[in-house]
């Protein structure tokens, strides 16, 4: 096996795949705590530049969703880590925490995601669950273009969950 062979991903998945990946996984984390009041602080999933189009053209960009909850911190942090690092291991996901003791952090890579985190000592007295999922074909301005169309005809997006949508004054 070559060494390009190697670090090729085994599957290749498309943006919006990858976004309901990584929705997907940041939800069930949340599950996995007793904590209450998740909430999407930075908004919904939204698609960030891998490799731009202005680099080799648009049908070669490349893009990757990411998306976060974040709720008000529990009190169990280092059982509450735990948790969340037993649960990302059984996906198969390569684990590790820092501040094991204090207040832990706990970082994963692989599985259904390309990484993902969860941080007992976020901003604002607060929990956070962040992932990111492995750069797919796309340009993503026009993957987030196409997304704000489709919420604008009413439909609800992997990630809309519990945003605060505001009408546009009139």
């Amino acid at each position: 096996m070559t060494m390009s062979e190697q670090n090729s991903p085994e599957e290749t998945i498309s943006a919006r795949e990858g976004r309901d990946r990584v929705v997907e996984l940041v939800f069930n984390t949340a599950e996995q705590l007793d904590v209450t009041g998740w909430w999407p602080r930075n908004g919904s999933a939204g698609a960030r530049e891998c490799t731009p189009e202005s680099s080799r053209g648009r049908e070669d960009a490349t893009a990757s969703y990411s998306y976060d909850r974040w709720a008000p911190r529990g009190t169990d942090h280092v059982g509450d880590a735990k948790r969340v690092a037993e649960y990302w291991e059984s996906l198969g996901m390569s684990v590790r925490t820092v501040n094991p003791t204090t207040r832990p952090t706990v970082f994963a890579e692989g599985g259904p995601v390309l990484r993902a985190v969860f941080d007992t000592a976020a901003a604002d007295q607060s929990y956070s669950i962040g992932a990111t999922a492995p750069c797919s074909p796309g340009d993503a301005w026009t993957l987030n273009e196409e997304d704000s169309a489709e919420r604008d005809q009413g439909k609800v997006l992997p990630g809309d969950e519990g945003l605060v949508l505001q009408e546009p004054p009139q």
